[in-house]
């Protein structure tokens, strides 16, 4: 059995993690600490050592904790900033995405589906019917597996911003680096949000481009 989309993108989440750990570490802590930590690993330190070979599986731990504690729902809300029930692109599969993407033939697809729906709800629905048809296909795969991505890491961010926050009341940075952290992890949450929303179009676009198109010439969508 092959890795689910979740396993696959666990070691993108894990060099979050990490990379923002050291980044605020440094800020929190001060470049001193971190520079007598690094020294001990050079020098063999077998605590050190232990400690940063276990830091992995924590984190795999930890990713796995907050992945299924945060309802899906909040998470959504984080990438679309809309709090409808229905803010997930596919709500606009047929009015929107359809009429946008020079892939897609409307045509075709009233032919497979019927009269294209225009309620939100019914968009989603039927887009999610011809998803299941299109699962396995590479292009609907990669996008899926990008939009997973980039959604965990977003709530991720806010998480480590949660964390940042708390250990500044403990630590006591200086004010610069308190907002130096907070608007580097903005920009971070930020720029994985938009990464989000583009692949959760692509995502959208590239089922309804492929099931138009029909099986005879879906190799050229991949």
């Amino acid at each position: 059995m092959g890795k689910t989309l979740k396993e696959k993108n666990q070691p993108q989440l894990i060099a979050l993690i990490l990379v923002n750990a050291i980044v605020l570490g440094v800020l929190l802590e001060g470049l001193k600490q971190m520079a007598l930590l690094f020294d001990d690993l050079t020098k063999g330190n077998i605590a050190t050592l232990g400690k940063l070979i276990a830091v992995p599986s924590a984190l795999a731990l930890v990713i796995g904790i907050i992945s299924w504690a945060f309802p899906r729902r909040w998470k959504e809300v984080l990438i679309f900033w809309r709090i409808e029930k229905n803010c997930l692109p596919s709500n606009r599969a047929f009015t929107v995405f359809a009429l946008n993407d020079p892939r897609v033939d409307r045509r075709r697809l009233a032919e497979k589906c019927g009269p294209l729906p225009s309620d939100p709800a019914e968009q989603t629905r039927l887009w999610y019917t011809l998803y299941q048809k299109n699962v396995n296909h590479p292009a609907v795969e990669d996008a899926h597996c990008a939009y997973l991505r980039y959604r965990e890491m977003t709530a991720l961010v806010a998480s480590i911003m949660t964390a940042f926050a708390v250990a500044s009341v403990w630590i006591h940075p200086s004010l610069r680096a308190l907002t130096f952290g907070f608007g580097l992890i903005a920009a971070e949450y930020l720029l994985l949000l938009l990464a989000a929303r583009n692949a959760a179009d692509h995502f959208v676009s590239n089922v309804l481009a492929i099931e138009s198109a029909g099986t005879d010439v879906r190799s050229l969508l991949a």
